[in-house]
């Protein structure tokens, strides 16, 4: 049998070279095997519709980033990731606390720079016992990988923070008196 078979070939090796099937052979075969007309996301990507199947990945694909972004600006705007990653890391909780307070900090020593924008000395004098709360408050960011009880260290954390604020609203209310006082004397009596 395997004689024959080689024979035939031998002996038809042009006709197999030149045959090329025609282009609707593959549905007629699957016509002929019962098969269904496949709906487009079922389709092999040969196929011709790979066009449409491909914008169809592209657009889920899309979709898919978009919801991705989404929630890391999400979580970003609630929890602070990218700016506090040390204590949502450890304790999401707190982490909203912590990023709520560092924009106010944030917002009052540009305030207080502004303010004092005509008398550096004291912006400096106020600067050095701002930086001092800073430095504990860098320490204790340091500690908390290393320490066994972060939400003790968190919340210290939390609390130095207030302090700053505090200490910035009170840095505020000294320069307010300090102009209303020039203003009073620089007042003429009518």
């Amino acid at each position: 049998m395997k004689d024959k078979l080689e024979r035939f070939v031998r002996d038809n090796r042009e006709d197999f070279d030149v045959f090329e099937p025609r282009a609707d052979l593959w549905k007629d075969l699957e016509k002929g095997l019962g098969h269904k007309e496949r709906p487009l996301w079922q389709r092999p990507l040969g196929s011709g519709f790979s066009t449409s199947r491909r914008m169809v990945w592209q657009i889920a694909a899309s979709i898919a980033l978009i919801v991705g972004l989404g929630g890391f600006w999400y979580f970003n705007h609630q929890y602070g990731v990218t700016e506090q990653p040390d204590v949502v890391a450890f304790n999401p909780t707190y982490a909203r606390t912590v990023q709520q307070y560092t924009r106010l900090i944030e917002d009052k020593r540009g305030e207080l720079k502004t303010v004092t924008e005509n008398d550096p000395a004291l912006y400096q004098q106020f600067a050095s016992d701002f930086d001092r709360l800073e430095k504990t408050y860098q320490s204790l960011k340091q500690e908390l990988p290393k320490t066994p009880n972060q939400e003790i260290l968190i919340q210290a954390m939390v609390e130095n923070l207030k302090t700053q604020i505090d200490l910035l609203n009170q840095q505020l209310m000294i320069i307010q008196r300090i102009k209303q006082q020039s203003n009073e004397k620089n007042k003429i009596p009518v």
